[in-house]
């Protein structure tokens, strides 16, 4: 006797839902599960801070210097105009040598600004934790231990903030400078020169930090490579500054000007430090020098100094920031420590690969920095897991008078030039005449000797915050407004836009 057939099984939900979950985990275990670790620690990295820069900027947060600068600057390439930046009183090659920008021109023209640079520096910085993957990758020949330390340079105080100062080119050369690093030791020539190129075009200053770059590969074996790459280096970083920013902006490097103790040129400088190296000494060794060294290696626990060599990347800069009176210098929150921390990140990775003879020491070195660069994030960072999140510095609550700022600048016409407080600036930057409060009236951080200054009477707003006045710049509005050159036709809360209707009285 033949049976029938028995009837089919209809899936029920429960059976459908094993089946799905045994094709995930399935899929899950055909990935890779130390690239699903970096990539995921990468974008969660970039997606916490562009959502904190964009939310501080669209809350007023942001500033003319240095964000506003470089808005404007690439905004006038793009719309083919003359790129002298009013914010500055600089030609836009005048201030830096920074020929990347010019990549980001056909973004402006489709509307870029701000939150777009925003995004393409945290772009760049997370390609640097890649590169430091790479890197440590080969030297530990271990893929864990080297996620681990693309995590010890995204959990580096310094790292953050370059994202939290919102926007310098110095953050732009770290992915590039730390995979042209990567590629040289790996031997990869031709991803050498691309990175190596695109670093250089960020600024001047990385010439410096390729030019010792080559010297390590010389020294390493690859003696013909390493010269011509340092020549090359060396040749831009000397065309850039004696030619490029000279010639642009009228008078020389308007950095040289830095080293007050020193003097008041490369020259000058270079030969008082040596002449006199106690004082060179005594100048770089005072306390604010000392913590800016302790808070940029602690987070690393000390260990570049076990591979001077690679840290050498970073000596020039360190020496500019050492003896330098300009006291951003000293702090590890600005982009003058960008070009410091990659050499610092390099050279751990090159101490741990050259302490640790064995698989449990690698281990035990890795484990060391990932504890102290999470014990230092927490104490002086800016993540959400810092003591000094809520501090401020990210604009985490809504100011009631943002709408009123919103307001305030729709009054302002699309094209008309303005001189507006600092918070104002980086969002009214897409004009040919954008002026600081309260320049052109006074000549605050302009040019380089407060030279080629603006007339006043080219200006037909003003837009300022009562509020953030002080005892110099109250009585110059209260001139314009007494006089007749400008009316009020906003004011609220302190806020205020007035507009030019007649022209300044003639000198007596």
């Amino acid at each position: 006797m033949v049976l029938p057939a028995p009837a089919p099984t209809l899936p029920t939900e429960e059976t459908t839902d094993q089946v799905d979950l045994d094709f995930l985990v399935q899929w899950l275990k055909r990935r890779d599960p130390v690239r699903w670790a970096l990539a995921g620690m990468i974008l969660v990295w970039s997606l916490v801070f562009i959502r904190l820069g964009w939310q501080r900027h669209v809350r007023f947060g942001t500033f003319g210097f240095d964000l506003g600068i470089y808005d404007q600057a690439i905004w006038l390439l793009s719309r083919g105009k003359t790129p002298f930046i009013t914010l500055r009183g600089l030609d836009f090659w005048g201030t830096h040598a920074n020929p990347i920008l010019a990549l980001f021109v056909p973004f402006y023209w489709l509307g870029a600004g701000p939150l777009f640079l925003l995004v393409v520096q945290v772009i760049s910085q997370a390609a640097g934790a890649v590169a430091i993957y790479l890197l440590a990758r080969d030297r530990f020949g271990a893929r864990w231990p080297a996620v681990a330390m693309a995590g010890v340079l995204l959990l580096h105080p310094t790292y953050q903030y370059l994202v939290w100062e919102f926007f310098h080119p110095d953050a732009l050369a770290l992915g590039p400078l730390l995979f042209a690093y990567w590629a040289a030791r790996a031997r990869r020539w031709k991803w050498f020169a691309v990175a190596a190129v695109l670093a250089l075009a960020t600024k001047e200053d990385v010439s410096l930090a390729i030019v010792v770059m080559g010297v390590l590969i010389a020294v390493r074996g690859d003696r013909r490579i390493g010269l011509v790459i340092s020549a090359v280096a060396a040749a831009w970083f000397m065309f850039a500054t004696r030619v490029i920013i000279p010639i642009s902006n009228g008078i020389g490097p308007f950095y040289d000007s830095f080293f007050g103790e020193f003097g008041s040129s490369a020259g000058e400088v270079t030969k008082n430090v040596l002449s006199d190296p106690g004082k060179a000494i005594e100048v770089a060794t005072r306390p604010n020098r000392m913590s800016y060294y302790r808070m940029m290696l602690a987070p690393v626990a000390f260990l570049p100094f076990f591979a001077l060599p690679t840290l050498l990347i970073g000596a020039p800069m360190i020496g500019v920031n050492a003896l330098s009176s300009f006291p951003y210098q000293q702090e590890i929150r600005y982009h003058y420590a960008a070009l410091v921390l990659a050499a610092i990140i390099l050279a751990t990775v090159e101490a741990i690969a050259w302490l640790g003879r064995t698989a449990t020491a690698r281990a035990f070195l890795v484990g060391l920095v990932a504890a102290t660069s999470l014990a230092s994030t927490v104490a002086w960072g800016p993540s959400p897991i810092s003591t000094k999140y809520r501090s401020g510095i990210w604009a985490l609550y809504p100011d009631p008078r943002n709408a009123i700022r919103e307001k305030a600048m729709d009054v302002v016409p699309d094209r008309g030039s303005a001189s507006v407080h600092y918070n104002f600036a980086p969002h009214m930057t897409h004009r040919e005449r954008i002026y600081e409060w309260p320049v052109p009236w006074l000549p605050l951080n302009w040019g380089v000797r407060e030279e080629n200054q603006h007339d006043p009477a080219d200006v037909d707003w003003v837009l300022v915050d009562r509020l953030q006045m002080n005892d110099t710049d109250r009585p110059i509005l209260a001139r314009l407004l007494e006089n007749g050159e400008f009316a009020i036709r906003f004011e609220e809360q302190n806020i205020v836009v007035a507009e030019r209707v007649r022209p300044p009285a003639p000198a007596p």
